[in-house]
């Protein structure tokens, strides 16, 4: 079995979204301004639409770019990525937890600084 690439993810949530809004592919063409058979190649997962592509063709159906690609990548069926690989405010918490971590420990003594590892590492077992 082949594995599916992004642009095939993308492909089919363009169709299921086009689908639910009862658009034909040429009123999706006319809303949007790619072409008809750009917009199948891009269904079919045989193109990659760029950035610009991506945002036309969102707008077109009404959704955000972001969540366009975010459905894309969590398709139910057979998911690109996992749930928690898209939780984007837990990303954001740990990045700002681990500047805070980090801009504290460079303020401690170095002898501290190996206790608090030394802890991390105890609790992180």
């Amino acid at each position: 079995m082949t594995q599916k690439r992004l642009a095939d993810y993308i492909g089919l949530t363009v169709r299921r979204l086009r689908s639910d809004r009862e658009f034909t592919l040429q009123a999706l063409a006319d809303e949007s301004g790619v072409s008809k058979s750009y917009l199948g190649d891009i269904e079919k997962g045989r193109k990659n639409p760029t950035t610009d592509v991506i945002e036309a063709i969102a707008d077109a159906l009404g959704v955000p770019a972001r969540e366009l690609l975010y459905h894309a990548a969590l398709d139910e069926e057979d998911p690109f990525l996992q749930p928690e690989q898209l939780s984007l405010e837990d990303v954001a918490e740990e990045d700002a937890e681990t500047r805070e971590l980090t801009h504290l420990a460079r303020r401690m003594r170095p002898s501290d600084r190996r206790f608090l590892l030394d802890l991390a590492r105890r609790l992180s077992r």
